[in-house]
């Protein structure tokens, strides 16, 4: 019976091509999931809170009924919005991500993103801000999310291989914004 071992609500941008294919392809079989989007925006963290806490609630509201859990799909605005983020009970990837660090004692992380160098050191910061010592980091330049969602597990792995002297100082890799397609 679809959903009944649980449903997972997903609130993904709107110009976000991947999150949902993998989420499908990650779930346990018996569970679904339910996903609204919200706009696609520009910069890292929301510049009309107002607008922003409307589009919160009205996501909230679409997904509320059919989800057992909602997962908050993106990382816009969760550096300097989070509490108002976690209010609505949304779970914020990084926060579940910090948590399993912390968990495993794992300190020293090095960083992946898709993302331009502002935003990719704005990521760099929030680790640091946590309290994690960070080796090294590297970005891909995207700024758009149809790009971001079109980068492939290849591109991924060779920023990584090109990067290893820094990851092999880290107890952990963290790849930002994973909304990449697999190798074909």
């Amino acid at each position: 019976m679809p959903g009944g071992r649980g449903r997972i609500g997903l609130l993904v941008p709107a110009n976000n091509a991947a999150v949902e294919y993998d989420f499908w392809k990650m779930s346990p079989e018996g569970v679904t999931i339910h996903s609204t989007r919200m706009r696609p925006t520009k910069g890292c963290e929301p510049t009309d809170i107002n607008e922003f806490v409307r589009e919160l609630t009205e996501a909230h509201e679409l997904l509320r009924e059919v989800s057992d859990v909602i997962v908050y799909g993106r990382t816009y605005g969760t550096h300097g919005n989070a509490e108002l983020i976690r209010k609505f009970g949304f779970i914020i990837p990084e926060d579940a991500v910090e948590r399993t660090l912390n968990r495993l004692g794992l300190r020293k992380i090095w960083i992946a993103t898709p993302y331009v160098k502002e935003r990719t050191l704005e990521e760099v910061n929030w680790w640091k801000s946590r309290g994690f010592q960070v080796t090294g980091y590297a970005g891909l330049n995207k700024v758009r999310g149809i790009d971001i969602s079109n980068t492939n597990t290849f591109t991924i792995y060779r920023l990584v291989k090109k990067n290893i002297g820094d990851i092999l100082k880290a107890d952990a890799v963290y790849i930002a914004c994973t909304a990449s397609q697999p190798m074909r």
